[in-house]
């Protein structure tokens, strides 16, 4: 039986007929930001959750097509989708499909999950591309929060190792690339071993934790990186400075550390307060094409701090090294 273009099941209940369902109240309603635009790139429709998506009306978001799409990194899903969006799209062509940054009225960057349609025509000429956005702000955000959360040191709020060494391996190529000099401090606590056993794990965070602040205050540019990179150990990266700049720092770090006087009687070199054995090393490349990878630098710093221990620990051990192909 057929009532108003539905149809009736034998329970009674009817089903809609497709020529019966307002799909334009379906769209209105949907939070997805959908947007028509004819192959030439001018839109025909855009919904009311893209002009809340995006902060422009119908009117305005036309004049920023052109520059929707945030062009970072190489993205070939961003490019297919400027030139979507610019009207100088391929109809035959591949359609993107993927999470990108996108600019909006209110001045941020959005992320957005990006998918893309081409409509063709009873004939199966096509005719138009529905854009489909959706917001996905919460999850990026969650997700910068887990990966945070696995950079960075629980107890002190330094990075990591393992972030540290990623950031050490991406300054040392702007380095060689650059041929700027970069220097590479390592940190170690002398007798730290015996404060923990003999004064407890309070005693021994709160001494981490002191040293930890001091080491953040000295990496004061925007650059320079602080780490833990082991139960006592702490690194810090300094991009673009000279040999005297890492020697300068390493002094005041070995001076600054003792100066915090924090208890450790087995320490018996350091009059029984916590010191620390600081190596540094500082490379250059003198031209491009050096291929000595990160390895180098830590190493050559490492090396310095085994010297101030073998030596009684509580000093600064620096090298400084010239590479060359």
């Amino acid at each position: 039986m057929v009532l108003d273009g539905n149809r009736e099941t034998p329970s009674g209940q009817s089903l809609l007929h497709p020529s019966s369902i307002d799909f334009e109240t379906l769209v209105k309603l949907s939070n997805d930001a959908i947007v028509l635009l004819s192959l030439g790139g001018d839109p025909a429709f855009l919904s009311p959750a893209a002009e809340r998506l995006f902060g422009w009306n119908a009117d305005k978001f036309a004049d920023h097509l052109s520059d929707l799409v945030y062009m970072g990194v190489p993205n070939t899903d961003a490019e297919l989708l400027n030139a979507i969006l610019s009207g100088s799209a391929d109809p035959q062509g591949p359609l993107p499909h993927a999470d990108l940054q996108l600019r909006s009225a209110f001045g941020s960057l959005i992320w957005a999950e990006v998918t893309v349609h081409l409509l063709e025509n009873a004939t199966g000429e096509p005719y138009a591309f529905a854009v489909y956005f959706r917001s996905i702000a919460k999850r990026k955000d969650l997700e910068n929060q887990l990966e945070a959360a696995t950079q960075t040191d629980p107890l002190t709020g330094l990075i990591n190792r393992r972030a540290f060494e990623d950031s050490l391996r991406r300054e040392w190529a702007i380095a060689l690339r650059e041929r700027t000099h970069t220097s590479l401090i390592k940190v170690s606590l002398d007798r730290f071993d015996a404060l923990a056993e003999h004064l407890g794990p309070s005693a021994a965070e709160d001494c981490l934790n002191k040293v930890a602040s001091t080491l953040q205050e000295t990496a004061r540019r925007p650059a320079d990186i602080a780490a833990r990179t082991a139960t006592s150990e702490f690194s810090l990266l300094l991009p673009r400075t000279h040999e005297m700049g890492a020697e300068t720092i390493s002094a005041y770090l070995q001076v600054a550390i003792q100066d915090l006087a924090i208890p450790n009687p087995d320490n018996t070199a350091g009059n029984g307060i916590m010191t620390a054995s600081v190596g540094a090393a500082c490379a250059v490349a003198e031209q491009t094409g050096v291929s000595e990878s990160s390895e180098f630098i830590l190493a050559a710093a490492e090396n310095c701090v085994f010297q101030a221990r073998q030596e009684g620990g509580n000093r600064v051990k620096t090298v400084m090294n010239v590479l060359s192909r």
